[in-house]
């Protein structure tokens, strides 16, 4: 495939990252922080979110990554209207994964939602995801407004 120049700037242009995002990611540790509750109306939420209400603040921090290096198999959905920098999220998750462990793996699911329900992904690879670097949109797997409501 012949590359405009658009193209191949598009290609080298590198995002401004977070200090915290600009060194390796092992550097990054989680701080668990004291439980959460809402302003008002704290039995009526908790009753709604019983699984979450009144968890642990966690926030991330420089510092020592204590957690036991193991294997990641993640997948991502795009879900909603089209949004600029789509592509670049899922880049940054492909490139973070792999910069913790190269064996670590990136699925897709096509079409959003619907994707996930049909089993219709793909399995990220340097060669798919530097295609789509720096090039906005949520081509790189598509969207979808399927529900999950079950």
């Amino acid at each position: 495939m012949k590359l405009s120049p658009l193209q191949i700037a598009r290609y080298q242009y590198s995002p401004k990252l977070p200090g915290m995002l600009r060194n390796v990611i092992t550097e990054i540790c989680v701080k668990n922080g004291s439980a959460t509750e809402s302003v008002a109306d704290q039995e009526k939420i908790q009753a709604l979110f019983p699984n979450t209400y009144g968890k642990n603040e966690i926030t991330f921090q420089k510092g020592t990554n204590t957690a036991e290096a193991k294997k990641q198999v993640v997948g991502v959905i795009l879900s909603g209207g089209q949004a600029p920098g789509g592509h670049n999220v899922i880049c940054g998750l492909y490139d973070a994964l792999k910069a913790t462990d190269k064996d670590n793996v990136l699925y897709g699911f096509k079409g959003g939602p619907s994707g996930l329900l049909e089993d219709d992904y793909i399995i990220f690879d340097d060669e798919y995801i530097n295609h789509y670097r720096n090039n906005g949109g949520f081509d790189i797997i598509g969207s979808g407004r399927t529900k999950l409501e079950t």
